[in-house]
């Protein structure tokens, strides 16, 4: 989804390269309500598509946001109500090898099941991350990347508190299932 990929395989290739930490293999996947929500989506994507290719399409999106949305979208942003009832969740599962086994030698046999949660996404949770990342920059200086460059955000605060802060302030990280062999 996104850049999703090509982030998480530049924090693998530092996280390797740099502590010889394992990479892992990651692919993202989004679920879609049964074949009714797809048909929608489909037709919603369609009509999308025609209307950004000419410029009065573009202009009847943007002076009708609502209208194309189908109410989920407005020129004023959400309300106070609608961003209290808003929130997200990801669930991550992943497969791996036991300490010891050989990859090489048979399948997975060791799975986890983790867990984000939050409050709205856009207008609250993004603030508190972008805050709390930036205390970590300020108060967590030891536990950074000793080198100067660009680093995803994934390499630069692996080795700090950033989790832990993010946890204190609402964005909730999980283990929802431990490792089982």
């Amino acid at each position: 989804m996104g850049s999703d990929v090509s982030v998480v395989k530049r924090t693998q290739r530092y996280l390797h390269t740099h502590l010889q930490e394992t990479p892992v293999q990651y692919a993202a996947y989004a679920t879609v309500g049964g074949i009714g929500s797809v048909i929608k989506l489909m037709f919603a994507g369609l009509l999308f598509l025609i209307l950004v290719k000419f410029n009065f399409g573009r202009k009847l999106l943007v002076k009708y946001p609502e209208f194309f949305s189908g109410g989920y979208f407005t020129k004023d942003g959400p309300t106070e109500k609608q961003m209290k009832g808003s929130s997200f969740e990801m669930t991550f599962l992943g497969e791996g090898y036991s300490v010891g086994q050989d990859p090489h030698e048979g399948k997975p046999n060791v799975k986890i099941c983790t867990q984000v949660k939050g409050p709205e996404a856009g207008y609250v949770a993004t603030p508190i991350a972008m805050v709390q990342a930036a205390v970590v920059l300020l108060k967590d200086k030891s536990s950074l990347p000793k080198q100067g460059g660009v680093y995803s955000p994934g390499a630069a605060f692996s080795k700090t508190k950033l989790i832990d802060r993010l946890n204190d302030h609402g964005i909730e990280f999980s283990v929802i299932s431990q490792p089982e062999v």
